[in-house]
């Protein structure tokens, strides 16, 4: 996609922390009406990043750009009142209704919604303005203030907004009520960046997913592209390859597979009979015969223990 679609780009941004390198060369690229799942370990570096791109931290190197507006340049103030966050907690005032929180971002952000156009937004997220109206947030479930978040968050009409960890403490219906907003908004032209541990609530939601561990953005992949690489395979292992590899092409047809070193993972859909007999009739020697089916999660997982060896 054109590079003027992108609504968040990082060239080689680095973070460290006296010694300690939080964020390693990243490259990450979100366009244009992406659900972004930003996926690691706690510790990994996502936090931070987000702390980068929304002004919180800056970095020891590199840059990253805002609507094709890179960070050194004076208009980056503009771009990023495009841009709204919840950066490692929700950040309310438990004091005050949830009327009031959103009054009071109004002011921080110099925004002139009328109370009207803030009950609306509060009744958007899923909470039922005359229940709670006079409610402090500090009586709200962790629920209901991840949701009145989101509502401060929106109160500047954001393209794009940044989310850490908004499943984090949230039982099963808070994912479903969290997600359910989340999709809302992207209808209505909001680009997300949601950071998470959870790679199964992502896989509900994101359209892309970038893969961070130990500071370094493993992978940026579709969720479609994610699920193919994930899918049932069988994994030979041969000193034979070269061999196989003609008569899987020739004899049997087949043409969707994967070669690393000495294994060769087969992701065509063929009869388990036919490669076995294929292999004894050949008489091809093998070190191991295996059908496996990993999930999204043994992918990340494969994936992480491989940048780790490298």
């Amino acid at each position: 996609m054109n590079k003027a679609n992108y609504i968040l780009e990082t060239f080689d941004i680095t973070k460290k922390y006296k010694e300690t390198v939080a964020v390693d060369k990243v490259n990450m690229h979100i366009e244009e009406g992406d659900i972004y799942g930003f996926v690691g370990e706690n510790g990994a570096g996502k936090t931070t990043i987000i702390r980068l791109v929304t002004g919180l931290s800056l970095p020891n190197s590199g840059e990253y750009s805002l609507f094709g507006v890179k960070s050194t340049d004076k208009a980056i103030n503009d771009a990023k009142r495009k841009i709204s966050g919840i950066v490692e907690s929700v950040t309310i005032n438990r004091s005050m209704t949830a009327l009031e929180n959103l009054k009071l971002q109004c002011m921080i952000t110099s925004s002139t919604k009328t109370d009207e156009e803030l009950i609306a937004l509060i009744s958007k997220v899923g909470l039922n303005y005359e229940e709670i109206k006079n409610k402090k947030a500090s009586n709200f479930s962790l629920g209901m203030r991840q949701r009145l978040g989101l509502a401060v968050a929106m109160v500047s009409d954001p393209k794009f907004i940044l989310l850490d960890e908004p499943m984090n403490g949230l039982d099963p219906q808070g994912f479903v009520e969290v997600r359910e907003i989340i999709l809302k908004l992207h209808e209505e032209g909001v680009t997300f960046l949601i950071s998470s541990h959870i790679l199964s609530e992502l896989d509900k939601i994101c359209n892309k997913i970038g893969f961070i561990s130990h500071g370094k953005l493993l992978e940026e992949i579709s969720i479609e592209d994610l699920h193919n690489k994930s899918r049932k395979k069988t994994v030979i292992v041969t000193k034979e390859q070269d061999k196989l590899l003609d008569l899987l092409k020739n004899k049997l047809s087949l043409s969707d597979f994967e070669t690393e070193g000495d294994k060769i993972s087969i992701y065509d859909n063929t009869d388990i009979n036919d490669l076995i007999n294929l292999i004894s009739e050949n008489k091809i020697n093998i070190n191991s015969f295996n059908v496996l089916e990993d999930t999204i999660e043994d992918y990340y997982i494969n994936l992480v223990m491989r940048g780790s060896h490298e």
